[in-house]
């Protein structure tokens, strides 16, 4: 479905129930307490510091966007929701100093999320099917639920995993999805075959793994009427849904922008209000940077960069999380570059591995 005749992408268009404020505010408030009772693991990493600037100064946007008539709830549920980023990052790097027992119980326990985060996907491609409607974003929380799981010492939960975050995206037929999710997968086979492992004899088996998972994708691909392959393949007709049309209105909105704006932003959400498409930018870079000026928008970029450092770093000291970490970024810079992470409310499911890989291991700094 073209981008310029439906809305469901927009960032935060539905005012949020009551009972779901009720349960974020209960997991900002228990991550919180845990935090400050763990006081001396409060002095973070190179992620977690440009982590800290971002979330802050994007929950300082969200105050002063709210109306003077909005009630007291909303001057502490909206800023919250940026706050937990950095929370449910400390919140992991805190849960894996503590000991590698705890990690893999946690890493572990993430398939009952992913389940449960399915289960309702399902609910709501059911009612997809009824409407006519295939644009299922809700396929994302699953997909970023997946790093957390891999961690987990089982590695058959982690192939469970795998096959259900591939059901899920396939069926949502969301073409960045299922990009992003198949570059990951061969980006980890790459670095945990090749480059951790360096058994340069297994990169003829790391290429016949790759060329087995392309087959299997044209399989179930096949399967579903070749849905998948004909959505790609008509990304050059439709510009990726008009996505092209999107950036270049975003872009053309931030250079109009005055030298204020520049610098300090328009406001969250701003790029949805402003632009004459009515629609958010589908691209975090341009999202950040007219939301929240070159203030927000240098933290936002040197997240990246600390997040490519980290990998290196582990890999130079042979961390054996590092096939995960980059497993991660993958995900994350090809769905910021084609629709939303950090404006979405499952940046904070991303949060969770970027805390948990960002602690020390064997007694050394990964960064």
């Amino acid at each position: 479905m073209s981008m310029l005749t439906t809305e469901h992408d927009s960032v935060y268009v539905a005012e949020d129930p009551i009972l779901l404020k009720l349960f974020v505010g209960l997991i900002f408030v228990s991550v919180t307490f845990y935090v400050v009772l763990n006081a001396r693991y409060m002095l973070l990493n190179k992620v977690g510091r440009t982590l800290l600037f971002l979330s802050c100064y994007m929950a300082i946007w969200r105050v002063v966007d709210l109306p003077i008539t909005a009630g007291l709830l909303s001057y502490f549920y909206q800023p919250m929701r940026d706050l937990l980023i950095i929370l449910i990052f400390i919140f992991a790097y805190i849960l894996s100093s503590k000991s590698k027992e705890i990690l893999d119980f946690f890493a572990t326990g993430m398939i009952v999320a992913m389940l449960i985060t399915a289960f309702f996907y399902y609910k709501n491609w059911t009612f997809a099917n009824e409407v006519d409607e295939a644009h299922l974003g809700t396929s994302y929380y699953v997909l970023f639920l997946l790093p957390t799981l891999l961690l987990t010492p089982h590695k058959w939960l982690r192939y469970v995993g795998l096959f259900i975050t591939g059901l899920v995206l396939f069926s949502s037929f969301k073409r960045g999805g299922v990009i992003a999710f198949v570059l990951a997968i061969v980006v980890y086979l790459f670095v945990k075959e090749v480059l951790v492992e360096r058994k340069f004899t297994r990169l003829l088996v790391f290429l016949i793994a790759v060329i087995a998972l392309f087959i299997i994708l044209i399989f179930i691909d096949n399967a579903m009427g070749n849905i998948i392959s004909e959505r790609i393949l008509n990304i050059r007709e439709d510009g990726g849904s008009n996505r092209d049309q999107v950036w270049a209105t975003t872009w053309n909105m931030i250079c109009r922008s005055n030298s204020e704006q520049l610098i300090f932003g328009h406001g969250f959400n701003a790029v949805l209000k402003d632009s004459p498409l009515g629609l958010s930018a589908h691209n975090d870079f341009l999202e950040v940077l007219y939301n929240f000026g070159i203030i927000g928008f240098i933290p936002y970029l040197f997240l990246h960069i600390r997040l490519i450092q980290q990998i290196f770093m582990s890999l130079k000291i042979k961390d054996d999380r590092t096939p995960i970490m980059a497993f991660t970024y993958v995900i994350f810079i090809i769905l910021s570059m084609i629709s939303h992470v950090i404006v979405y409310p499952w940046v904070m499911l991303i949060a969770l591995p970027w805390g948990l890989m960002a602690a020390p291991k064997l007694d050394k700094e990964i960064i």
